[in-house]
């Protein structure tokens, strides 16, 4: 698979586009994927620590600080995106992270500080998902819970576009979103990367959703298919 460097920056240019069509699009993914923090974030968010791996824009480091949480942190690969996330906290910077780097290598170093480590579609942009299980590890506490919420492997699949199409075979496939104004390009992967060998020796699977989102996706040939999943697991 050929792959660019770090995809991550391929939102550069569109950052700020990006960052407002994604406020007003995906609402039943992120009523799940939040609803599902809600359900296993810690009781007292006063003493609770939060890293958002992909933070994009930081819309939802925002919201985290709003529901409570001591220390919020994201990182992200994007340039642009970690200026427009800064720019958020410019009046109210206190116990609150951001990190250009990428969240799939050792760029970013963590600590086993955190209570949650969580990521709204961003994980997929990692060429292989493991690495990124590993900074959640890294970073959580024992017993620290990850909410990941993902392009689902049978949409990449679909979208590869053309015929015959291979499920198992590893490349970058080109996903238009946000009612095609949005063209990126992420990685291919199979349901069994997110639950790997690895993921299951170091996390027990608490949730496990698989949803459909349309127009937010591109819903080929009109089908109806799961476009995200989400998992829900404590770190061992």
């Amino acid at each position: 698979m050929k792959t660019k460097k770090n995809l991550g920056k391929q939102y550069n240019p569109f950052a700020d586009l990006y960052s407002k069509l994604h406020q007003s699009r995906n609402m039943k993914s992120k009523k799940d994927f939040f609803g599902s923090i809600v359900r296993y974030a810690p009781k007292n968010l006063s003493n609770a620590w939060i890293l958002d791996l992909g933070c994009g824009a930081g819309t939802d480091l925002v919201k985290y600080r709003k529901m409570g949480f001591k220390r919020v942190e994201g990182i992200d690969s994007s340039d642009e995106m970690c200026e427009l996330a800064v720019k958020k906290f410019q009046k109210n910077s206190h116990n609150v992270q951001i990190y250009t780097a990428r969240f799939d290598s050792d760029e970013f170093n963590t600590s086993n500080d955190f209570d949650l480590v969580v990521s709204k579609w961003a994980i997929q942009t990692a060429p292989k998902i493991d690495p990124v299980y590993k900074t959640a590890y890294g970073a959580l506490k024992k017993g620290g819970i990850i909410v990941f919420l993902t392009v689902h492997p049978l949409r990449q699949f679909l979208e590869k576009g053309k015929c015959p199409k291979n499920y198992f075979k590893k490349e970058i496939v080109k996903s238009r979103i946000f009612e095609k104004q949005i063209t990126v390009e992420e990685p291919s992967h199979t349901m069994q990367e997110y639950l790997s060998p690895y993921f299951i020796k170091h996390f027990d699977l608490l949730e496990f959703k698989e949803g459909f989102e349309f127009p937010a996706a591109e819903q080929i040939k009109g089908d109806t298919y799961p476009t995200y999943v989400i998992i829900v697991a404590r770190r061992k």
